[in-house]
C-alpha cells in the first residue's frame, strides 16, 4: 500500500516532475492471494496433473487453525544443491501462518479441491523465504511423480528476463486460470498483512500488473498465489503474490530465484523427469 502523508518533509518528498514527468503516489491496499475454508467458495481448476507442472492448485497437507488452504504451484525449477526438480510457490501458500516449516507435506490439488491426504501428496517444503523482495518457498517433489517445465495454458519455460513498464504479461493459476495483463510498475513497495504471528510485512522494488482492459477484467484473485508471472515469448519475469482489484504484485523473479537457491526449469512439453 501507498500513501500520501501530510508530514513528510520537503527533501524526502517524490518530486511533483521527474525530467518533465509527473509523479503521483497511487495508494492501494494488497491482500495476499490465497484462499481457504471456510470463506467464499471460487471456482477453480480442481484437476490432478500428472505430470506435474506449473499453474495447477496445490496446498498444504496441514489444517491451519482449523482451515484448509490452496494456492498455485506456479512453476517447476530446480534445486541448485540438489540439482532435482522442484515447486516453486509462495510462503504463505505452503507455510499459511508463523507454524510453517521445512518437511510440511504439500497435496495436488489441495484439500479445497478434495485433494486427498496421503493420495495426492506430492512433495514436502525444502525452503521457505519472506523478506524485503521475495514471499516464496521451493517444494520437493516425491520421485514417483513425473514432473514437465511447462506451465498449463502457457506451454513451455524459455527462461527469465526483467520485467520493463508496458511489458505485455500472463499468468496461469489455481484460480482465474490463464489471464493476460502488462508492467505498470517495477519499484512498487507494498505493505501486507500476513495475519497472527506474522504481521504487517513490507517488501519492496516489487512488479506491479494492470488486467488486461475489458469489464471487470481481473489479473489474479485468491488462490492465484505462487503463480508465475510470464511474458509474451515464454520467460519468467516474476512470482505473483498479493493483489488489490485489477492490480497485482509479485517478487522479480531473479530475486526468488537466488533467494531460494533455485534456477527455472526449461524445455518443452516432451522434457519430463
Amino acid at each position: 500500500m501507498a500513501r500520501k502523508p501530510d508530514d513528510i518533509p520537503a527533501d524526502q518528498r517524490v518530486p511533483e516532475e521527474i525530467y518533465g514527468a509527473i509523479t503521483d503516489v497511487v495508494e492501494r491496499v494488497y491482500e495476499l492471494h490465497v484462499t481457504s475454508l471456510p470463506e467464499k467458495s471460487l471456482l477453480a481448476d480442481a484437476k490432478h496433473y500428472s505430470p506435474l507442472l506449473g499453474g495447477v492448485s496445490m496446498g498444504p497437507s496441514r489444517a491451519i487453525g482449523g482451515s484448509i488452504f490452496a494456492g498455485t504451484l506456479g512453476a517447476v525449477v530446480i534445486d541448485n544443491e540438489s540439482q532435482a526438480r522442484a515447486g516453486l510457490t509462495n510462503f504463505h501458500v505452503t507455510a499459511a501462518d508463523a507454524t510453517g516449516q521445512a518437511g510440511d507435506r504439500m497435496v495436488q490439488p489441495s484439500r479445497i479441491e478434495h485433494g486427498k491426504v496421503p493420495q495426492d501428496e506430492f512433495g514436502a517444503t525444502l525452503r521457505l523465504v519472506l523478506s524485503d523482495h521475495v514471499d516464496g518457498a521451493v517444494v520437493s517433489i516425491d520421485e514417483d511423480r513425473q514432473t514437465s517445465c511447462d506451465i498449463v495454458e502457457i506451454g513451455g519455460v524459455r527462461g527469465t528476463k526483467t520485467a520493463t513498464l508496458g511489458m505485455a504479461v500472463r499468468k496461469r493459476g489455481r484460480t482465474t486460470e490463464l489471464t493476460r495483463g502488462s508492467v505498470d510498475g517495477i519499484s512498487a513497495t507494498v505493505q501486507v498483512d500476513y495475519g497472527e504471528g506474522l504481521g504487517v510485512h513490507t517488501l519492496r522494488d516489487q512488479v506491479s500488473i494492470t488486467a488486461a482492459t475489458s469489464p471487470d477484467a481481473v489479473f489474479s484473485d485468491h488462490g492465484d498465489s505462487g503463480s508465475a508471472i510470464v511474458d509474451e515469448q515464454g520467460f519468467v519475469v516474476a512470482l505473483l503474490f498479493a493483489g488489490s482489484g485489477a492490480n497485482t504484485v509479485g517478487n522479480p523473479i531473479a530475486s526468488v530465484l537466488q533467494e531460494l537457491n533455485v534456477s527455472m526449469c526449461t524445455g518443452g512439453p516432451d522434457n519430463h523427469h
